[in-house]
């Protein structure tokens, strides 16, 4: 009966796990936006957050065409465009030409609400070059212009605009319309067409199946024809790095068990021991997995990569508790009891060290310290609850070794000697290094949040360098609560940025004020403008009599007619056919209560900080992501040390409570130190920068290095022998050496580069760090406390 009862709760106990897992799984998604990951209060990544938010058009797929001459590529384009036509059920929209490129009466509606956005006086000028005694002179004009003019743009809208209604506006509003500079380069080799998804999509593996389809349509409408297709745009980045993001999180887990696996049986050679510890592992993963899942629904970059470290961690106190139980006669419980101060010690630092990264501002640190740290508490419940009974029941008394298969070459004097001097030579080299080719480099710039190897990114190179390049331009983003506020803060923007333009701080910049609404303008327009239209009559008869054909006169009639139609229209007026939309959709944005316009500057070499800080104010941002890495280069770093000297003084709070020794504490300390130099001394040597990712390193090193050096001043603090503390531990932090070693290095295999510069940076410290702590910090202790042995129990 108590058997049946046991077998009924631990079956309860199973499937109440089970359901948390599963539950926690389900709600996990993936967030690929950098900007997730710094901190929200810095005025680059709020500026480039509303950016993405707004203009980046999540829905828009850029399909870029590659040919070796001009009509291959424009049937290609005229190809692709048809045939994603010809599926609404993916595909709302597909362009490949400019909207107006046809006709460019198309264009009335947007020209029209250009017209009513200008200042009241510029329309009435124009009225003035339209009075009976001035428009032939206006026409003649035109008819000069024609006949020198050399700019195809030019010459293109004069035609359809001899009174010149709109040429004044060219150079402000119209800028970058040509269909060369979105469609098309110069020599027609290269063409865009751009996709727009029939629906939103609601997550990342809906959005990598509709590029699926939409690269099969694409290739299939082109096939055969010998040109190059490339993806781009919002879709494509997130459907490339979701994937390569959940591909990290599932292959680097499974690479870091096998190096864990291969590790535990060449030190012990027991497969039902090693078979137990990949389940606890997994056990350890899921049940953290599905902890995150319930807390944080979704999971940015950083906070992949907590699978590898986690078990990387975790797997240390099954070796320990492996080890303890090669030599312990009694129960599970005394082993479980005998192995509590050391796991709790290690694992209270490891999971203090992780928890500080809420301390920091950057939200990607946060989450990827909160699942470690979360991963750390359960893997030590786990391996001291189910992992300590479990390898007793495993044990063969008779048969059974009480030693790894290492212990004899790891606690050798031979190997301590050996030990001693090569890490007294790779101290001294790396120190010497860091002296000579001084600290390492830094590198904050988006590049280091990339995939190694992206199609999305090679594919956007190619775009700036075949049509227009703004790679070096300033975004100036502009916010409000409605149309007025957005309007008088572009007027303050456009003021500092044409006192900017004139002491030499910006070259050009095209403002968005020309295309947002002002309601007083409109209204005092659209009555100019309807005055206008009651003399289209004698307008066109001058037209006529000056050599043009009706055709010249199509565009200023349709603007009249534009005009008429909004005469009733509720102010502000914002117009919504296809023409205007397609122009509005990287420029503004109308929505109730989210009012915002967009513009670029250019600015002058160097003076980037100094144009920035003389225009950003209340709802007005000048963001580039050159500028957020020179913000982060100087935040990041100060940011980061004041984190650590706040966690290092936790741990030195809790070791003096463990210690009761502020010599052994002062030790630590200067052991610690010594890691992070020669840390840097390494990174200097093989030629690595600092970036956002292994600044976290330092952080990380404190919480997890730092465990070697408390399980040796913890057994010195028992034995008050240096040689005896060594030996006793020798075999364990080569363990948990090379197990933390092999997760960090998995993680230095991950498609993002910042992931795997952390995985790298971490994976080369603790290496030092064990080195140190094994072969030189036992020395020390019998040299620094012998004279004041520490305080025994």
């Amino acid at each position: 009966m108590r058997a049946l009862v046991k077998f009924l709760v631990v079956t309860l106990l199973a499937l109440l796990v089970a359901a948390y897992i599963g539950v926690g799984l389900s709600r996990i998604s993936f967030n690929v936006d950098i900007l997730r990951l710094l901190p929200t209060h810095l005025k680059q990544v709020e500026g480039l957050s509303l950016f993405l938010k707004n203009f980046a058009l999540p829905d828009e797929l850029i399909v870029t065409i590659d040919a070796a001459e001009p009509e291959q590529a424009k049937a290609a384009a005229d190809a692709i465009a048809i045939a994603l036509q010809g599926r609404p059920d993916l595909v709302k929209m597909a362009v490949a030409e400019a909207p107006w490129d046809n006709n460019p009466a198309n264009l009335s509606p947007f020209l029209t609400f250009v017209l009513l956005n200008q200042p009241p006086e510029k329309i009435r000028e124009i009225a003035k070059q339209l009075a009976p005694d001035q428009a032939a002179y206006t026409l003649q004009e035109t008819l000069e212009e024609l006949n020198s003019s050399v700019s195809p743009i030019k010459v293109a809208m004069l035609t359809y605009d001899p009174f010149r209604i709109f040429s004044s506006l060219m150079d402000s509003a119209l800028s970058g319309l040509s269909g060369t500079s979105e469609f098309s380069s110069k020599d027609g080799t290269f063409r865009v067409v751009y996709v727009q998804a029939a629906a939103p999509f609601p997550d990342y593996q809906k959005t990598a199946t509709w590029i699926k389809d939409i690269k099969a349509l694409c290739n299939e409408a082109i096939s055969g024809s010998g040109v190059e297709l490339g993806f781009t745009g919002e879709p494509a980045f997130v459907a490339e790095i979701s994937t390569d993001m959940q591909g990290d999180m599932m292959t680097s887990a499974p690479i870091t068990l096998a190096l864990i696996s291969l590790i535990f049986w060449i030190c012990y050679g027991r497969f039902l021991p090693l078979l137990g510890l990949l389940l606890m592992l997994q056990l350890i993963f899921l049940l953290t997995l599905g902890t995150a899942g319930l807390a944080l629904n979704e999971l940015t970059i950083a906070g992949v990569g907590f699978a590898s470290v986690m078990i990387g961690l975790s797997v240390d106190y099954g070796y320990f508790i492996y080890q303890s139980s090669l030599t312990h006669s009694g129960t599970a419980r005394s082993l479980q009891w005998n192995s509590l101060q050391s796991i709790v010690w290690t694992a209270g630092t490891t999971a203090a060290a992780f928890f500080a990264l809420n301390f920091s501002s950057l939200p990607g640190l946060s989450q990827l310290g909160n699942m470690v740290g979360i991963g750390v508490c359960i893997g030590a419940l786990v391996m001291l609850g189910l992992y300590a009974p479990l390898v007793l029941k495993f044990r063969k008394p008779l048969a059974a070794p009480k030693t790894s298969r290492l212990d004899a070459v790891v606690t050798s004097d031979r190997f301590a000697r050996a030990g001693m001097w090569i890490t007294i030579g790779m101290v001294f080299f790396l120190l010497g290094s860091l002296v000579f080719k001084g600290f390492p480099d830094s590198d904050f710039s988006a590049a280091t949040f990339r995939p190694r190897k992206s199609e999305s990114h090679a594919a956007l190179s190619k775009l700036y360098n075949r049509l227009q390049d703004d790679r070096g331009f300033l975004s100036l983003i502009v916010s409000g609560k409605n149309e007025s506020e957005v309007w008088q803060r572009l007027n303050r923007a456009e003021d500092a940025l044409q006192a900017a333009k004139e002491n030499g701080t910006a070259r050009h910049f095209l403002s968005p004020l020309p295309l947002w609404p002002e309601l007083t303008h409109q209204k005092a327009n659209l009555a100019e403008i309807k005055t206008l239209s009651l003399q289209s009559s004698r307008l066109k008869s001058t037209l006529l009599d000056n050599g043009f054909t009706e055709e010249a006169f199509a565009l200023a009639s349709t603007v009249f007619a534009q005009a008429e139609t909004w005469g009733n229209h509720p102010l502000p007026i914002w117009p919504s056919d296809q023409a205007s939309s397609w122009i509005l959709r990287r420029l503004a944005r109308h929505d109730e209560g989210n009012y915002l316009a967009l513009g670029i500057v250019e600015p002058s070499p160097g003076c980037e900080s100094a144009l920035v800080d003389s225009i950003q104010g209340e709802g007005v941002h000048l963001v580039s992501w050159g500028t957020l890495g020179e913000e982060l280069k100087q935040t990041l770093p100060r940011e980061i040390l004041h984190v650590s000297l706040a966690l290092l003084a936790g741990i030195l709070l809790i070791l003096l409570v463990a210690l009761r020794s502020v010599r052994a504490v002062l030790l630590f300390t200067l052991t610690t130190t010594l890691v992070l130099f020669c840390l840097a001394g390494a990174m200097s040597l093989l030629g690595m920068q600092w970036g956002f990712f292994n600044l976290a390193a330092v952080l990380l090193l404190l919480g997890t290095g730092t465990d070697y050096s408390i399980l040796i001043l913890l057994a010195f603090k028992r034995s008050a022998n240096a040689i005896q503390a060594q030996k006793q531990f020798a075999s364990v932090i080569f363990l948990c050496c090379t197990s933390s070693m092999a997760g960090f290095a998995t993680l230095g295999l991950a498609s993002n580069m910042g992931l795997a510069a952390l995985g790298q940076t971490c994976a080369l410290g603790l290496l030092i760090d064990g080195m140190i702590s094994l072969f030189l910090l036992p020395r020390a202790c019998q040299w620094f406390l012998v004279s004041r042995p520490l305080k025994t129990e």
